[in-house]
């Protein structure tokens, strides 16, 4: 397990907020345009925007094998459902 450092802890916070925000943003976006057309759309949203924030946790920089290993299972567990979701 490495440690990671104030400065990594801090980025990848502020990423996590990023994501966050740009996925607010995307929502409000898609609220107002009324472009929301169905559900489909709102799943392949919501699993887009899980994958990004996914990819950007703080606890990645610890390096811990059961950490790495979830991410990984979670990572592939949103893929197929976004395949999934874009072929319904």
């Amino acid at each position: 397990m490495s440690l990671p450092t104030f400065d990594e802890t801090a980025d990848s916070l502020r990423m996590v907020c990023d994501e966050v925000q740009k996925g607010l943003y995307q929502l409000g976006q898609i609220q107002g345009r009324k472009d929301l057309q169905s559900e489909k759309e709102l799943r392949i949203f919501i699993l887009a925007t899980s994958t990004v924030i996914l990819e950007t946790l703080p606890c990645l920089q610890l390096e811990e094998d059961a950490i790495v290993d979830m991410d990984s299972k979670y990572s592939h567990i949103l893929n197929e459902f976004m395949e999934k979701s874009k072929t319904v």
